[in-house]
């Protein structure tokens, strides 16, 4: 006799799993539908968690895609097999991303008569600005994070059009989303690996930008003790106004027993190790190993041990515990939910619209004002009403 949970599956269409129920992307499908793509060629540089699958695939029903290159750290193997009728490579490692859509913009730029672009999402071609200038139908760039505006313009001046939306209004929405699901991240680890609450740690959030400041105001409002550093004066002078400890870095490096780093650049190296408390818990929510020198880390540890997603070392008298090896926690759980992707997602679309339109000239570009507040009008009457 068949059982329910087996006629059910049964019945299930094929390659029916997690990633197949992603979220639907309604103003993004508006918007392609009011907002046409001109013929373009894309290669598509992307966190391949589960939730970017309705994305991948409503963009290449607007753009050819010439190749998809997922972040190897972030690719979720459920959406890669989702999308396996797409030109798809993974890269062995991530320093092989940058160059593989490289190769691959120069490959689609030689097949046909379409302009050419990248979007992306980390900075990964900013080294090679240079050389994708001098690729002929090469229209120019589309970067969603800030890190990889960061990689950008240190690579000024730029020779070709870049298109950022990490400094867009609609883009800063996201920080609230990103900052709440570092914490339930965090906290999961905490309850899962080490039998402990948040609430009853004391938390050092390393960094106060959008996302610092989300991530600092939900964790005080679930009752945790919270405390920001960030290098600017400014930014800790905000961190004051709003009711946060504050204080010399080395104080509070010693002061905390959960490490948080948010600010995009790196914040602590193996120099630091001797401020740290004994049983120290690290965890990044920025993009790739950029908060924590792990390597560093482990080549300053007198022993390492990895379980699972912890990995102990042993330095400077002390323990220090470091989550999913200095890569974001959030990430292993899609890194963000919710309707605040289908905004972001929108803006990228309309970004890379805008670069196949016409040529720009070389520089940092954003997505016009006017285009933003018709994009958020949109997205309100979606999910405003709900």
């Amino acid at each position: 006799m068949t059982s329910v949970v087996e006629r059910e599956s049964a019945a299930a269409p094929a390659g029916a799993g997690h990633a197949s129920r992603a979220g639907d992307l309604p103003v993004l499908r508006s918007a392609q539908a009011d907002w046409p793509m001109p013929p373009v060629r894309t290669v598509l540089i992307t966190h391949l968690l589960d939730t970017a699958v309705p994305y991948v695939r409503l963009l290449s029903q607007s753009t050819e895609l010439a190749q998809v290159v997922p972040v190897p750290y972030s690719a979720r193997q459920e959406a890669l097999s989702l999308l396996d009728d797409l030109p798809l490579s993974m890269p062995a490692s991530i320093e092989e991303v940058g160059a593989m859509a490289v190769a691959a913009a120069r490959r689609a730029a030689r097949q046909g008569d379409s302009p050419v672009m990248i979007q992306e999402v980390g900075g990964y071609c900013a080294d090679a600005v240079g050389d994708l200038a001098g690729v002929p139908r090469f229209r120019g760039i589309v970067e969603d994070t800030k890190q990889g505006q960061w990689q950008y313009e240190r690579a000024a001046p730029l020779p070709l059009p870049v298109f950022t939306i990490a400094d867009s209004p609609l883009k800063a929405l996201e920080d609230v989303q990103v900052g709440r699901s570092v914490a339930y991240s965090v906290e999961r680890l905490l309850r899962l690996r080490f039998y402990r609450l948040l609430s009853e740690r004391r938390v050092l959030v390393l960094g106060y930008g959008g996302i610092g400041t989300a991530l600092a105001e939900h964790l005080r409002r679930t009752g945790v003790q919270v405390a920001v550093y960030d290098p600017d004066d400014i930014r800790m002078s905000a961190a004051v106004v709003h009711g946060f400890r504050v204080g010399a870095r080395e104080d509070l490096l010693s002061w905390a027993e959960v490490i948080v780093g948010v600010s995009g650049h790196r914040a602590l190296t193996a120099a630091d190790l001797p401020r740290l408390r004994d049983g120290v818990v690290l965890a990044s929510g920025s993009s790739k190993q950029v908060e924590f020198d792990v390597e560093g880390l482990r080549r300053a540890a007198s022993s390492l041990a990895e379980v699972d997603e912890v990995l102990e070392l042993r330095a400077a008298g002390r323990t220090v515990y470091l989550l999913n090896d200095g890569k974001p926690v959030n990430f292993m759980e899609q890194s963000i939910l919710g309707s605040v992707l289908d905004l972001v997602y929108t803006e990228l679309y309309l970004c890379t619209r805008e670069l196949a339109r016409q040529t720009w000239e070389p520089g940092l570009h954003r997505l016009n004002p006017q285009m933003q507040r018709e994009l958020a009008q949109r997205w309100r009457e979606e999910y405003g009403q709900r």
